[in-house]
């Protein structure tokens, strides 16, 4: 299946926001809204670290607007 971009919001410089992931929020960044031809709506494109045991893990994903927060200026 192939998924196509129907519109992009991007945010220059990225907003500070916290993400959700596995039930915690982290501090990290918004580049975009993102919106595909797809049945998920808009997305947020996100970019966060997480310390693990075997060093810092860096994820760069989309996200459904529920699992972020904006962090007030």
């Amino acid at each position: 299946m192939h998924v196509r971009l129907l519109e992009q919001r991007t945010f220059d410089p990225p907003r500070s926001v916290e993400v959700e992931h596995n039930g915690r929020w982290w501090l990290g960044s918004q580049t975009a809204w993102r919106l595909c031809d797809d049945y998920r709506g808009w997305m947020a494109e996100v970019t966060w670290t997480e310390q693990h045991d075997w060093g810092l893990g860096k994820y760069m994903p989309m996200v459904p607007p529920e699992r972020i927060r904006v962090i007030a200026p």
